[in-house]
């Protein structure tokens, strides 16, 4: 499978986004021969038209699913975690079946922000689009730039609320522990952190 065997998206880009370092899908031209795997990705956006940024990264996330197929959760609105006074995030899940490795996966993620407009800030701060690698397959990888299952998964609303959402029966697939286990143990107020995109307005107020 090449870029060339990739059928054409339509995306509508940001008119001024920073150019990625290398050509966007570079790491398709040389998929390694394996078996598909599942994939569970987490999609966030706090910054700008955050709905339109999910959508974006959406489109491009088909560019490496087999048959330009994504399941996708609802989009959930969730109160920001970290320094200062930050917008609420737009969150969501999705699962994709993928020819990828996930060092490729990890290129191409990195590839897509870049060309959707993120820009460099510290951790935690706020951010234009971040989408990432969940969950392949079973593996558990440990590599310096890249951890399987995504670190801290297990104890974050805005990514068990959605992952939920997808898959109401989810069981990490190295560990076989139950999300609904981890919502329960871990975010006991999810239902005040994490609502439906659009559903109500909530506020700092409501959450006390």
């Amino acid at each position: 499978m090449t870029e060339s065997n990739l059928p054409s998206l339509r995306v509508d880009r940001n008119p001024d986004p920073p150019r990625p370092t290398l050509p966007l899908l570079a790491c398709c031209t040389s998929m390694t021969e394996i078996s598909p795997v599942t994939v569970y990705a987490a999609l966030g956006s706090n910054l700008g038209d955050r709905s339109l940024a999910l959508t974006r990264a959406r489109n491009w996330l088909q560019r490496i699913s087999l048959g330009e197929r994504l399941e996708e959760s609802r989009i959930f609105e969730t109160l920001p975690v970290g320094p200062g006074i930050q917008d609420c995030h737009l969150n969501q899940v999705v699962r994709f079946s993928t020819l990828l490795d996930p060092q490729q996966i990890l290129h191409f993620f990195k590839e897509v922000e870049l060309w959707l407009g993120r820009r460099q800030r510290p951790r935690l701060h706020p951010r234009e689009i971040d989408i990432d690698l969940l969950f392949y397959g079973n593996r558990d990888i440990n590599l310096p730039e890249l951890r399987v299952p995504h670190p801290g998964w297990a104890a974050r609303s805005f990514v068990l609320v959605p992952l939920l959402d997808l898959d109401p029966d989810f069981r990490c697939p190295v560990t076989c522990v139950p999300a609904q286990a981890l919502l329960e143990e871990h975010c006991p107020g999810a239902h005040r952190e994490a609502w439906p995109f659009g559903s109500f307005a909530f506020t700092q107020e409501a959450a006390a």
